[in-house]
């Protein structure tokens, strides 16, 4: 709902001020792109620029604040949902070419401190944003420049959380995002293949998947959904089956925030645009190398051009909601309107 708030203050020409606490990664985004002010409230900030009709939020949503809040956003902890909403604000403002920024600068941005971290309750955003430093661009803001309000860098955490990785497929080009915790090097298991959310829920919960199993989820992404699923059911299921964790997840879908566990999602070619991820069976063994970040299968690509491919159900209901499925974007350019 925020994401979609401030893309209708840019498409009208209004001004935009976010009252949301920064305790999550996007909305901790948005504050580092320069919707709110710290030190002061929303109702002060919203009265000020109300008076003035002064900055849109098209001012301030422009490249260099999407940057601030990719990297705040990352350093928090956020992951693939994060990517997805930063990317559709970005197509709606204009600045063409953010998904190549999301790829540099997700690989460079680990997570510094999480909302549940000490670190994080004593010095808050501000700190965040102070402890990146020359990695944080002095934008405008609804209220000014961003640093004006940032107290002195505070010292480093003790520990730092996982990293951002961009996972490749050797032959086919395949692209895929996983948050990995640690140092981790790779995960591996046997496929077990499903065709919607409803079906690998159903099948964690009667206990047919065990931890030796690699989830694989097709149908999920922006075309195949229609529309980009956000798997909270399969989520919920591995944790009744004590799973979540323990059995690794690769999916065209978007994985739930807080998502415990390895999700390699976002995948794109989805599987309804023939993507590899399509052609996956039952037993393949699948393996996700994070140190070169390459996901790797035991079947030849050759072997797989020759299976049958996945065909998703043909979309139903409204014409806007068919003419997304045959138009939709990949994920990383904002899953919305070709």
């Amino acid at each position: 709902m925020l994401a979609a708030g401030l893309i209708a203050a840019i498409r009208r020409d209004l001004p935009a001020v976010c009252a949301a606490r920064p305790e999550t990664p996007f909305t901790g985004a948005l504050a580092a792109m320069g919707l709110s002010r710290f030190g002061k409230s929303p109702a002060e900030v919203a009265v000020e620029i109300a008076r003035e009709n002064w900055p849109q939020a098209d001012y301030v949503v422009e490249s260099f604040s999407l940057t601030n809040a990719l990297r705040a956003g990352l350093s928090m902890g956020g992951g693939s949902e994060l990517l997805v909403h930063l990317a559709t604000i970005a197509r709606e403002a204009q600045v063409f070419g953010f998904e190549d920024t999301i790829r540099v600068v997700g690989r460079e941005t680990p997570q510094v401190a999480g909302k549940e971290s000490a670190w994080f309750r004593e010095h808050g955003l501000e700190g965040l944003l102070a402890y990146l430093g020359e990695d944080i661009h002095d934008t405008s803001t609804v209220s000014g420049f961003l640093k004006e309000s940032l107290p002195p860098a505070p010292p480093a955490p003790e520990t730092t959380g996982g990293r951002l990785v961009f996972m490749r497929g050797r032959a086919s080009g395949m692209e895929a995002v996983c948050r990995v915790p640690g140092d981790l090097p790779e995960v591996e298991g046997d496929c077990r293949v499903f065709d919607s959310e409803e079906e690998a829920a159903r099948a964690v919960r009667d206990g047919e998947v065990d931890d030796s199993a690699f989830i694989v989820l097709r149908g999920c992404g922006p075309r195949g959904g229609p529309g980009l699923l956000r798997l909270v059911r399969l989520q919920e299921a591995l944790e009744e089956a004590g799973l979540a964790g323990n059995v690794p997840v690769f999916t065209d879908g978007m994985e739930p925030e807080d998502a415990a566990g390895i999700w390699v999602s976002l995948t794109t070619p989805e599987a309804s645009e023939d993507g590899v991820i399509g052609r996956l069976e039952d037993g393949d063994h699948l393996r996700m190398d994070f140190e070169r970040r390459r996901i790797r299968a035991n079947v030849k690509a050759d072997d797989l051009d020759l299976r049958v491919p996945f065909v998703g159900e043909e979309p139903t209901g409204t014409a806007y909601a068919i003419r997304y499925a045959h138009s939709a974007l990949p994920a990383l350019e904002g899953a919305g309107f070709g």
